[in-house]
């Protein structure tokens, strides 16, 4: 078989999906600022935890990613319509095949900079930024949210707000997460 710079050319193809999926995650992490991080089981524990037992409405997950929390929220809370929204392709792609697989009803997954849509249907925000992303973040919940909303932050805090319950989690971080809710204008 033929080869490129000494690399056989099925070696090269069976690496070609790889390469485009690693270039497209440096590319979405360089862009965006955050790579595609998944929250961990602990914090998953706490985040569905600071939540109502009874919630319902709509829950969206800004940043999804690969669905660690998406999935386990829409699991939780299957009388709320859970939404993710992703904007790096790989992520995005596996998060798609497993909601093929697995089909939750109340669960989508959009692929988009969520920057660029209304937040206005959602009763309850979740995610799991960096800190200049919840800069930028802060004055479109504010001017987006009804109150009462809840916004539940990974690690991050919202800068200028007061959290109504911050939970620090038992982990090397000591990573914390806060939940706020949106006051009454």
């Amino acid at each position: 078989m033929s080869s490129l710079f000494g690399i056989q050319a099925w070696k090269l193809l069976l690496w070609l999906p790889f390469l485009i999926a690693f270039g497209s995650i440096v590319y979405y992490t360089v862009r965006t600022g955050i790579s595609p991080m998944p929250s961990s089981p602990l914090a998953r524990r706490a985040i569905l935890g600071m939540l109502p037992a009874d919630l319902t409405g709509a829950i969206v997950d800004l940043g999804s990613g690969w669905g660690s929390l998406a999935f386990p929220l829409a699991r939780r809370f299957q009388s709320a319509r859970v939404c993710g929204y992703e904007v790096s392709w790989v992520p995005f792609l596996c998060s798609r095949l497993r909601l093929r697989i697995t089909r939750p009803p109340n669960l989508c997954i959009r692929r988009c900079d969520f920057f660029e849509v209304s937040f206005s249907e959602y009763d309850v925000v979740v995610c799991y930024l960096y800190t200049g992303a919840m800069r930028r973040l802060k004055s479109k919940l504010e001017s987006e949210l009804r109150p009462g909303t809840l916004v539940l932050s990974h690690t991050f805090a919202v800068h200028g707000w007061h959290p109504e319950r911050v939970v620090r989690l038992g982990d090397t971080f000591a990573t914390r997460i806060y939940l706020y809710r949106m006051p009454a204008c």
